[in-house]
């Protein structure tokens, strides 16, 4: 029986699928199965997957269910003690295997270990500016942390099967946030999770290919936050962190349904987000105002500057003193600009926003915004200048 199991669940991705599965079969850990999970697909997939002449990759069809449904039915023909998970569009690296394996077998009583990952785009180039909560993510078994952020994404982790059947699997009514919710269940479970800190995919980031996509995630990430301040185990002292928590995934939605052009859908996810929180609009810049920021500052978002003007058309009442601070908040965003281009060597965004960012500079200078992100940059500067140099010696 195979050591390591990796599901691999897909739905209409035969683009992507080959390169997955070939991420696998190039491991250097090689007791492993593949078991590719087909949810209802009405492309190529299954010729596509019989065409790979390995006998340790096995083919499993379901009607279309959906990603939760499809992981579970992977798991439970899954013969390794072992699981790897791996979205069909995501590729992981050589090492990825072995060295989660190894921090498991090192610690016993671990679940589940997480590692790094890094965002590339649909034609696999790597999306250098995009952050990663992983990198800064402290404890992972303080329960508190996991009700604001999910630092895992599916394709990074491997887990004990044994965990995911005690805890009965992931919850086939959710879609999207379902894995952020077994990692909490396994969590008030008492399961314990570790880092492996290191790069193990890479995560492909690919723009909603409907706009209901963006309504079912932003629903579906409130009712995983809801679902587990209902569970048995949930500790109480926490239910006002839960509150924050929540507020937080309804921010989340608004950025997703503002980014689908669901103007008015956005405006109300984020009216429930600053009714669960109002302390998301204390202090100047306050919370809320770095959220629309970094919604504008998505890679997938065309043109931020004029993202980030079409928001303030589309406030909840609750947040239109946040009107006040168009200008700060816009020249905000071509100065994060201006930092991504000079950081990453993009000539392009310097040129663009360079004369607009210091002709609004001047008057915006005691902005605490302003002065986190030009030290941010400074900062981001002198390490890449320092990293050069002792690459050089």
């Amino acid at each position: 029986m195979p050591r390591i199991s990796i599901v691999i669940p897909c739905y209409n991705a035969q683009r992507y699928l080959r390169g997955a599965i070939d991420s696998v079969l190039g491991q250097t850990f090689q007791d492993l199965e593949i078991v590719v999970v087909d949810d209802g697909s009405t492309d190529g997939t299954r010729e596509l997957v019989a065409g790979v002449q390995d006998e340790r990759l096995r083919y499993i069809y379901q009607e279309n269910r959906g990603p939760a449904a499809a992981r579970n039915h992977g798991i439970a023909a899954a013969q390794g003690e072992y699981i790897a998970l791996l979205d069909a569009d995501d590729l992981a690296l050589p090492r990825r295997l072995e060295g989660q394996l190894a921090v498991l077998e090192a610690a016993p009583d671990l679940a589940v270990v997480g590692s790094g990952y890094v965002w590339i785009d649909e034609e696999g180039r790597r999306l250098s500016w995009a952050t990663h909560s992983w990198q800064a993510y402290p404890e992972l078994n303080a329960f508190r942390n996991w009700l604001f952020d999910c630092p895992f994404v599916p394709s990074a982790t491997m887990f004990r099967r044994v965990a995911w059947r005690d805890v009965g699997g992931f919850d086939e009514e959710l879609t999207g946030p379902e894995d952020w919710n077994f990692w909490m269940r396994l969590a008030l479970h008492g399961c314990r999770m570790t880092w492996h800190r290191e790069v193990v995919c890479l995560y492909r980031h690919r723009p909603d290919s409907l706009s209901e996509d963006a309504e079912r995630m932003s629903a579906h990430s409130a009712e995983a936050v809801r679902r587990i301040m209902q569970h048995p185990k949930f500790p109480p002292e926490l239910f006002d962190a839960a509150q924050q928590g929540l507020a937080v995934r309804y921010v989340d939605g608004s950025k997703r349904l503002y980014r689908a052009g669901l103007w008015s859908q956005g405006r109300a996810a984020l009216q429930k987000a600053v009714d669960l929180d109002p302390t998301l609009l204390r202090d100047q810049p306050s919370r809320l105002e770095d959220e629309l920021v970094s919604a504008a500052l998505d890679p997938l978002v065309a043109d931020p500057i004029q993202f980030l003007a079409s928001l303030f058309d589309h406030l909840p009442p609750s947040a239109l003193e946040l009107t006040a601070r168009q200008r700060h908040v816009l020249t905000r965003g071509r100065v994060e600009l201006l930092v991504r281009g000079l950081r990453y060597g993009k000539p392009s965004l310097v040129r663009q926003h360079l004369g607009p960012a210091l002709m609004r500079l001047p008057g915006w200078l005691l902005d605490a915004g302003t002065r986190a992100t030009i030290v941010r940059a400074l900062r981001g500067r002198r390490q890449a200048a320092a990293a050069r140099l002792w690459g050089r010696r």
